[in-house]
């Protein structure tokens, strides 16, 4: 097999799609969701034709040394890589050695890996790394709007507060003022939180309207344990992308 094609092609899941870690008479089992741009080295194509229906055309990739059986269409590759995969059905799956190809798969994925938790970590020196924030209606009668907000510390102090002063944008990005209190609002997050810890905040009824669309964070004050602390006006330093996130949660599942 490694003789035949040395350098297999990649592939790149489209989003978030079911996969199946077993096929068998057509019908998939040990289903596994791949994560949105996941990248995937594939082996070959594998026709399947059930009793009843019409055929359907999967991908057999590997991530690692884990072998799925993905949709066609469910992953972007160049069409000449595509156009050129082989044919493989359960007999030759069961007799060729896909063992380099496996090796490489590792390879790909340690470097996957290696860059995600370099994300996590690349915010240390500026106190901590924002995975996620948003806004969320609470309900048709409530009239209000809450917010949420998910943080890693890449540092080595315990985090024992988390400041954040924040504005509720609408949906043409106007800032949101409610009957109650001005633009800006400020909440507080408890930990503590250890050093490569997750902590997850909910607020509720930060705004007495259902008009917020989004939340713009203004800034963010880290307090640590040993009394020092870190205020971050600009997010971007501290943002973590969501296709790392989405590589992390992979591994951690």
């Amino acid at each position: 097999m490694a003789s035949e094609q040395p350098h297999p092609p990649l592939g790149i899941v489209k989003s978030a799609s079911d996969a199946y870690q077993n096929m068998s008479s057509c019908r998939g089992s040990a289903v596994k969701t791949l994560f949105e741009r996941m990248t995937v080295l594939v082996a070959g194509r594998y026709r399947c034709q059930p009793a009843y229906g019409e055929a359907k055309d999967y991908l057999v990739a590997y991530y690692g040394k884990q072998r799925f059986f993905i949709e066609n269409s469910d992953v972007f590759m160049v069409d000449e890589k595509r156009a050129a995969l082989p044919l493989l059905d359960e007999q030759k799956l069961a007799s060729q050695d896909f063992s380099e190809l496996e090796q490489l798969a590792v390879v790909y994925r340690h470097h996957i890996v290696g860059e995600a938790l370099s994300a996590y970590a690349a915010p240390a020196k500026y106190g901590i790394s924002v995975l996620a924030f948003s806004a969320f209606d609470e309900g048709e009668y409530a009239h209000s709007t809450g917010f949420r907000l998910r943080v890693y510390n890449p540092t080595k102090k315990t985090i024992k507060y988390i400041r954040v002063e924040l504005t509720g944008m609408n949906a043409v990005d106007d800032v949101v003022r409610d009957r109650f209190a001005g633009p800006v609002k400020k909440v507080r997050g408890i930990g503590p939180i250890e050093p490569q810890g997750i902590s997850e905040y909910t607020f509720d009824h930060l705004w007495f309207t259902d008009t917020v669309e989004w939340p713009k964070l203004v800034s963010l004050r880290v307090d640590y344990m040993d009394g020092s602390s870190k205020t971050i006006k600009n997010l971007g330093l501290v943002k973590v992308a969501q296709k790392f996130q989405d590589v992390v949660d992979w591994e951690n599942n």
